[in-house]
């Protein structure tokens, strides 16, 4: 049997499926459900997409500390996504810094590993927020994040360009919003749609990821 013989015996046997199988509209409960969760989607990744992701001078604050080690570099991964980061134990405090995600992105990595050495006195920049609980371990963050660190006036982080990444990285919550908005008015649609829902968010989710990749490589 041949591949075209396949495919048509395959939509012969949907068509006939469905000719069976009566439409039920879905009931008022199942609309306000979609409703909420396109809404929740569409504001939440909105949200990420527009935040500011800037870090100012009055949102950080430098603290001085000594380095008990050399710095280390760490490598793991998560299903198929690698993350990286450089761990940084100090005399000062018991819990660990890290250089983590767009900061390590950041991070002049050559520069870092021939200069910053155990025993060196170095600046480390974090948030004031967090100023309170650097020496706190807690049951969903063991470290501290480090957004800038420099050493004898020599600064081996650069918040600007952690901004850049930072900001491109967020425009893929465009996706997510589109996404959101495809299932929004099947919430309010009481007859028989032309496309099914997830058929509508299959082909939006391959289109919008085409898109992505394209403009990501721009």
């Amino acid at each position: 049997m041949s591949r075209q013989e396949r495919r048509k015996n395959k939509r012969d046997r949907q068509k006939a499926f469905e000719k069976k199988t009566p439409y039920e509209p879905a009931t008022k409960g199942a609309r306000i459900f979609v409703i909420a969760t396109s809404l929740t989607i569409v504001f939440l990744f909105l949200y990420l997409a527009l935040r500011d992701n800037s870090l100012p001078d009055n949102e950080l604050s430098t603290i001085y500390v000594t380095l008990k080690d050399t710095p280390k570099y760490d490598e793991y991964k998560i299903k198929s996504t690698t993350y990286r980061d450089i761990i940084l134990t100090t005399k000062e405090y018991q819990r660990e810094f890290k250089i983590t995600a767009m900061t390590y992105k950041a991070t002049d990595h050559n520069a870092f590993k021939a200069n910053v050495l155990a025993g060196d006195k170095v600046e480390l920049k974090v948030k004031k927020s967090e100023l309170d609980d650097l020496n706190e371990n807690t049951f969903w963050n063991n470290y501290n994040d480090v957004y800038g660190l420099s050493k004898n006036g020599n600064s081996y982080v650069d918040i600007e360009l952690r901004t850049e990444l930072t900001d491109k990285d967020s425009k893929w919550s465009y996706f997510f919003v589109i996404i959101g908005l495809v299932m929004l008015p099947y919430g309010f649609i009481k007859s028989k749609p032309l496309i099914s829902m997830d058929k509508a968010i299959t082909a939006t989710a391959v289109i919008g990821l085409i898109i992505m990749l394209i403009v990501s490589r721009l």
